[in-house]
């Protein structure tokens, strides 16, 4: 049996957790993938320069 809820209850009633919103969070996994992408793309291209695998323009 479902208990109700009168409307004094339900203003009372706080929801979230306050302190860091998914806004936040969402930013700072957007700024790592970023780094992570940088770095590789940053790594890939010192590796194929080492390598001396460059490709030829043309």
């Amino acid at each position: 049996m479902l208990k109700e809820i009168n409307d004094k209850e339900l203003e009372s009633i706080v929801g979230g957790s306050g302190s860091i919103s998914s806004s936040v969070i969402n930013a700072i996994t957007n700024i790592i993938k970023f780094l992570y992408d940088t770095g590789s793309g940053v790594g890939s291209a010192i590796r194929r320069i080492h390598d001396k695998n460059l490709c030829p323009t043309k």
